[in-house]
């Protein structure tokens, strides 16, 4: 009976003590500048790009080239590869190459096949001022035998206008909007 009655004590203080911190989210948002360019009537499906382990929602930062952290109680407003993945698709929807783009498991065997990784979503504090990098592997796979047809891995480093989240959260924008408009240039210029 003194041990329930001790647990239910620790269980109270422990509640009434507790101190709830809020999680603070950065948004990321990038402004893509895309020319209409002349339609096809091929068919893009576009699958998720696959994260490296460490980026989900929370804010990766490097203070060495080999060593990673996060911050506690801070996190992207929205998973990294579900902000690349709608940008480069948003930006080849704009461009009007291709007849129609969607979420690959939702278009009938498409022409065209993109795939990728989100390699790095990082604050880098290595230099002064500290930078935005974000590198995305894409792969663009043709027909049912899913050849190759064009292949990038992108890497952009954004300066932090000053070194904070919020100026993470602004240069890491600039970074995939670079990114996104080199990708769609790119991929659109597949005959």
């Amino acid at each position: 009976m003194r041990y329930a009655t001790l647990v239910l004590a620790l269980a109270a203080v422990s509640c009434i003590s507790s101190s709830y911190t809020p999680v603070l989210r950065y948004a990321v948002e990038p402004e893509m500048q895309i020319e209409p360019v002349q339609a096809t009537e091929k068919t893009l499906g576009i699958r998720p790009l696959e994260p490296s382990r460490p980026y989900k929602q929370r804010i990766v930062f490097r203070e060495t080239d080999h060593q990673i952290g996060c911050y506690p109680n801070v996190e992207w407003a929205e998973m990294p590869r579900d902000t690349v993945t709608r940008a480069l698709s948003d930006a080849l929807i704009a461009m009007g190459r291709f007849k129609d783009i969607g979420n690959a498991a939702d278009l009938r065997a498409p022409d065209l096949l993109l795939t990728g990784q989100l390699r790095k979503f990082d604050e880098v504090r290595t230099s002064d001022p500290w930078v935005a990098e974000c590198e995305v592997r894409i792969e663009v796979r043709e027909g049912i035998e899913r050849r190759l047809v064009w292949a990038a891995t992108l890497s952009v480093r954004e300066p932090l206008e000053r070194n904070d989240l919020a100026a993470l959260a602004a240069a890491m924008s600039r970074a995939v909007a670079r990114i996104v408009e080199q990708a769609a240039a790119e991929i659109a210029a597949l005959e």
